[in-house]
């Protein structure tokens, strides 16, 4: 009976402890501060502490003209727009292995009078819907006297439905060879402007050469440092391209939450091409790419990560400068 009533006061002070109902509240600065915890370096303060690995790619984003004419979108009416791209790893290890399954891509397009900048990912879902659950995904992975409590870590991604469901959703994903075959999602739900009214939408730019992944046997044939040499062989040959399509949500599909997977068939609009043709080496490694920054025609979603992450981004660059 002792031991029933200790292993129950156990349980529910791990519970208790764990905060399986209600977890710590995060701001962005709180946020940055975890971030620097977990990567920083003291003895490299102007370090970049999230996707810092990572190169440089120039290009071109090439509207589709029939869109204009559905939605009014101004920069879509440009025929040529210079395109800045950074892609990029997951985590603050700069040594990351290109074997890792977390990728991103961040892009600035400029045109003459306005711009656009967006930072996605290669999963259509985050692994946080608020910025409570963001800041405690990364403080979970922050070493105590050197080690990550795991059985914390592990309660956690079964008992927060967001790190679950991340979870299961990454051990599907594939690893692909190339930036060329890997397909970058928005993540957030965004509203464009079709006549009077603002439609919720979602974007992702898919490879034209297709996508890919590598099988166990082919990943071992790979170092740990493929994707940027396989960038270069493969632009000096033609450029990477992608079709930006954009993804109008269903009456049914959860529009503020990163979360939120959409099923069922949805409309796909081409907005547009992305021709990357040339590489740019790490110059714009120390740069910040703002999701903000949208053109006209574009509206900001309305779930409760996307102001926070921006004022993550700023606080991080300012602090690396």
């Amino acid at each position: 009976m002792h031991n029933m009533l200790k292993n129950f006061y156990l349980t529910s002070t791990l519970i208790s402890f764990l905060g399986a109902v209600e977890l710590e509240k995060y701001d962005a600065s709180k946020i940055a501060d975890v971030f620097y915890q977990l990567s920083g370096d003291t003895n490299n303060p102007h370090k970049k502490i999230n996707h810092t690995k990572g190169f440089c790619a120039l290009g071109e984003f090439i509207p589709n003209p029939k869109a204009t004419k559905r939605f009014d979108i101004p920069l879509l009416r440009e025929n040529s727009i210079p395109t800045q791209a950074r892609f990029s790893l997951g985590g603050g290890n700069p040594n990351e292995s290109d074997k890792s399954k977390a990728r991103g891509l961040a892009l600035k397009i400029q045109g003459a009078k306005d711009s656009f900048e967006t930072v996605m990912l290669n999963t259509e879902i985050n692994f946080a819907k608020d910025p409570d659950e963001f800041g405690t995904y990364f403080a979970l992975r922050v070493p105590k006297n050197g080690k990550v409590d795991t059985e914390k870590l592990a309660y956690y991604t079964e008992n927060v439905h967001s790190f679950k469901q991340h979870a299961e959703y990454m051990k599907n994903l594939g690893i692909t060879p190339s930036v060329a075959n890997t397909t970058y999602y928005s993540i957030h739900t965004f509203y464009v402007k079709e006549g009077e009214k603002w439609i919720p939408a979602r974007w992702k730019f898919v490879p034209t050469q297709g996508e890919k992944t590598l099988s166990e046997a082919e990943l071992k044939t790979l170092g740990e440092n493929f994707l940027e040499q396989d960038f270069k062989t493969k632009i000096a040959k033609k450029p990477i391209t992608y079709t930006m399509l954009l993804v109008l949500a269903n009456p049914n599909d959860i529009t503020d939450q990163t979360t939120a997977l959409w099923s069922g068939k949805h409309t796909e609009i081409p907005l547009g091409t992305l021709k990357i043709n040339t590489f740019d080496g790490t110059s714009c490694n120390q740069d910040v790419f703002m999701p903000n920054i949208l053109p006209q025609g574009i509206s900001e979603p309305k779930d409760p990560l996307f102001d926070v992450r921006n004022a993550v981004y700023g606080i991080t660059f300012g602090r690396r400068q």
